[in-house]
């Protein structure tokens, strides 16, 4: 089973820091990155989709050419909880930044949660998702530093294969 990254188009965020909104949508430019997809080795269809519950991943999505058989959206891998200035996701949803213990955790169940989906026998997966969680999925520990991938937007990545 392969697995695939592909990141969000650009957002409000990208295009200007002072719009910080956790849910912020894509700006045209990212509609279009994600009309303009490079799929070159990659695949366009997957078994299953596992996306990002924010609206810049499920916008990247919809405007994709991208096909799936399965989708699911799971807040696994939403954004890194870095804190904001303003909107909050959900009105009872609070706000806090994720500690290196707390990433970890998360990384450990992303990588549990994917192992238990070869069960269900899908050749391949895509997460769409956000540039610091690949970052922290793919990170490697050289000489005591993590060096890990970052995508730009609109990005796809063959992550590995289980």
């Amino acid at each position: 089973m392969d697995i695939y990254f592909l990141r969000h188009g650009e957002s409000l965020f990208n295009f200007d820091s002072k719009n910080d909104f956790i849910d912020c949508s894509l700006t045209l430019n990212g509609i279009n990155q994600s009309k303009e997809i490079y799929f070159n080795e990659y695949p366009k269809h997957y078994s299953l989709i596992i996306c990002s519950p924010l609206s810049r991943c499920i916008q990247t999505l919809k405007s994709s050419n991208i096909t799936f058989d399965h989708l699911e959206i799971n807040h696994l891998v939403r954004e890194i909880y870095s804190g904001c200035q303003s909107d909050l996701l959900n009105e009872n949803e609070k706000i806090f930044i994720e500690n290196e213990e707390q990433i970890q955790q998360r990384i450990n169940q992303i990588n549990h949660y994917l192992l238990e989906k070869k069960q269900f026998n899908f050749s391949n997966i895509l997460i769409i998702t956000h540039a610091d969680l690949v970052w922290n999925l793919t990170a490697k520990n050289v000489n005591g530093e993590l060096f890990g991938t970052w995508l730009d937007n609109a990005q796809l990545f063959h992550w590995k294969q289980i």
